[in-house]
């Protein structure tokens, strides 16, 4: 596809990806559209790559939200590998947007991993009693069973979220597209969220 320095700039701005993915992208893609599944395509790689890279994240910061009446306020820890990303504008708005997210939604988990076996225990049992899995076929019934549960708490947890500003995206994602940007792991560390009268 041929493209200008403006189609390098515009696929930036609207995909956060680095000059040199998005000029490979436009250079590879016959179409536009093609050129930003290529570039969420290599993002997306890159994210799993620095997830699973294992280094530490110890540096972030904590950061606070209160909602201007004063009736809901959260702390937010959220960490990355260096204080260099933590000063960084993409990781200080990503901080800023999760606040929001969990001041509006009120999860109660960052990730599955956080959920009392307890909790998913009862949210099991729950999902086994429903008349509908009586014609689940034998085979499926504990794929199903679990994507049911999935689905039961998948609103209590942070990263399983639909995003408050664009439905289409899970907060999950919007993370992994802030470590793809900014090349360093990022981990919601944990939250707390305290509502006036609770």
């Amino acid at each position: 596809m041929n493209y200008a320095a403006t189609d390098v700039k515009k696929l930036r701005e609207e995909t956060g990806a680095t000059f040199a993915d998005c000029k490979n992208a436009l250079s590879e893609a016959t179409s536009w559209d093609e050129a930003v599944k290529l570039v969420d395509a290599r993002s997306g790689r890159k994210a799993e790559k620095m997830i699973a890279s294992g280094r530490e994240t110890k540096e972030g910061g904590v950061f606070a939200y209160v909602h201007h009446n004063h009736s809901v306020g959260v702390l937010l820890e959220l960490n990355c590998s260096t204080d260099f990303v933590a000063r960084s504008e993409s990781f200080r708005t990503l901080a800023s947007e999760l606040a929001l997210q969990i001041t509006g939604l009120a999860p109660k988990y960052v990730s599955f991993e956080d959920v009392p076996a307890e909790v998913l225990d009862e949210a099991r049992r729950q999902a086994a009693e429903d008349p509908s899995m009586e014609r689940v076929p034998e085979g499926r019934r504990e794929e199903v069973l679990s994507n049911k549960v999935k689905k039961t708490i998948g609103d209590q947890v942070l990263l399983q979220q639909p995003w408050v500003k664009d439905e289409s995206v899970n907060v999950g994602d919007l993370v992994r597209k802030v470590i793809a940007e900014t090349g360093e792991n990022i981990v919601v560390r944990r939250f707390s969220r305290f509502k006036l009268g609770e």
